[in-house]
């Protein structure tokens, strides 16, 4: 599948990985589509765990059956907890402040994730940023704004607690993408993921039994819930699974900050499936936003850089 994609690459002479990040991007926005509808039958927490499970037998299916080794050193264990961040305390954050604050607050400060992406590839890796690339970057958030906030809302009276448990979850994924550039070239990226998903289910599994415990969420399973349950798994294994091994794999050869700007792309995917999926209207608005975005990252393409 890669060669392919990287074989059309050449034909338009685009970046090398740039193929993978968008093909990661449309299976992100697709698997948002799925876990909102899944999410109608199943709790959040027990749904993260069962996508989670999914996405790790996935990886370490892929691990057994290509004899690829896995290194039992202490090095391996301290590259694999970069999962407590990503999809760890980011999920978990998201989640938790997402039921605190509107869905419109949720998505709307998540629009910052590029920017504090450059920021913090600034602060700790030192990459240095030209003003084309700035410009484009504010532009793509731009357009994020009107897709996912079509309706012209933004910050309302909401709780600031919620918001704040919103900008953790940011903030914790634009530090595991930071992180991921120096990983993912010590260590093969289907052991990499399938060894941080692992450690990011076993604190998921933990936070499930406590809200079980402590009574926030409780799962009663039916057979008419079995068409959401397989939904569940599918999109564990090819959203968490698939797509984040098509992330690491374009990690190699692109920087933090420009991957954060293709993956503006996912709300535009979304938007779509939605469309087709679940029958939600598309808006002008929407597609004003789709458009920026697409200008954006075209035009980061079009930037050299260095990797």
């Amino acid at each position: 599948m890669t060669e392919s994609l990287w074989s059309s690459k050449r034909s338009f002479n685009l970046p090398e990985g740039t193929y993978l990040i968008i093909l990661a991007a449309a299976i992100y926005g697709l698997t948002i589509v799925l876990t909102k509808g899944a999410l109608e039958q199943i709790p959040p927490f027990t749904l993260l765990c069962i996508q989670t499970a999914s996405s790790v037998l996935f990886f370490w299916t892929i691990v057994i059956f290509q004899g690829i080794q896995v290194p039992l050193r202490w090095a391996t264990l301290k590259l694999s907890l970069a999962g407590l961040l990503e999809p760890g305390l980011s999920h978990i954050f998201g989640m938790f402040g997402l039921a605190l604050t509107t869905a419109s607050n949720a998505t709307f400060i998540s629009t910052t994730e590029p920017a504090m992406t450059m920021a913090l590839s600034w602060w700790i890796l030192r990459e240095h940023f030209n003003l084309s690339f700035v410009g484009l970057g504010l532009l793509a958030c731009v357009g994020v704004r009107f897709v996912v906030t079509p309706d012209g809302t933004a910050i309302t009276s909401s709780s600031i607690w919620g918001d704040l448990l919103v900008c953790l979850s940011v903030l914790f994924a634009s530090l595991y993408a930071i992180t991921a550039a120096r990983s993912v070239q010590r260590l093969h990226p289907v052991v990499l993921a399938a060894i941080q998903q692992s450690i990011a289910l076993i604190l998921f599994i933990m936070m499930l039994v406590g809200a079980f415990w402590l009574g926030f969420e409780s799962f009663e399973f039916t057979p008419a819930m079995w068409g959401n349950l397989l939904i569940a798994i599918a999109s564990g294994a090819f959203g968490y699974g698939l797509a984040f091994l098509l992330y690491l794999a374009a990690v190699r050869y692109l920087p933090a900050s420009r991957l954060s700007l293709y993956l503006t792309l996912t709300p535009v995917f979304g938007a779509i499936s939605a469309y087709f999926i679940l029958g939600e209207r598309l808006l002008v608005s929407q597609g004003f936003g789709g458009s920026l975005i697409i200008l954006a990252v075209t035009g980061i393409s079009c930037l050299p850089h260095s990797k």
